[in-house]
């Protein structure tokens, strides 16, 4: 394995990732009091837990082989743009978990390594982005052109003329 092929931003995802898997079984949200502690990971919140490790540790392990050349990711896809959008995807429900604390809970470990990971992973992902030619201007325009104009396809044909209206007949003679 030969690691002289990585670049910055797979190291960031890479390692995001890795801190990511670590702070899925850590606290995210505890109590303690009266000499009891309950504490809850990520694998207790679904949509805002288990998603997001999903996410990144698939993020960390799919840059991994890539980048070490043990796995090609396929070239047809936009691989760069799909991560970005994931990892992003990812770091808004940790961000919304972060913020979205139960009543008497406390942050726990696991969510503050969470939420830096994520960002870690997230800025990766943009910098491989950029890197490979993205910008995100252009992909909002475009993005914004789809989706007003009906999310047509380049390649469909164009649509038949309108056809002309012909004038009503004229009314009967009596």
């Amino acid at each position: 394995m030969d690691v002289s092929n990585f670049k910055t931003h797979d190291w960031l995802k890479v390692g995001g990732g890795a801190v990511f898997l670590i702070a899925g079984f850590l606290p995210w949200l505890q109590i303690s009091g009266f000499g009891f502690s309950v504490s809850a990971n990520a694998f207790d919140f679904f949509f805002t837990g288990t998603v997001p490790w999903l996410i990144f540790v698939a993020i960390g392990v799919l840059t991994f082989l890539s980048a070490a050349k043990i796995f090609s990711l396929p070239e047809t896809m936009p691989v760069p743009t799909i991560f970005l959008g994931a990892a992003a995807l990812g770091t808004l429900l940790v961000i919304i978990r972060f913020f979205d604390t139960e009543g008497g809970l406390d942050r726990g470990i696991g969510l503050f390594l969470a939420l830096i990971a994520a960002i870690v992973v997230t800025a990766g992902a943009y910098m491989a982005f950029t890197e490979s030619g993205g910008n995100l201007a252009e992909l909002g325009k475009n993005l914004q052109s789809k989706t007003s104009s009906g999310a047509k396809s380049d390649d469909a044909p164009p649509p038949p003329p309108p056809a002309e209206e012909q004038p009503p007949p004229p009314p009967p003679a009596n």
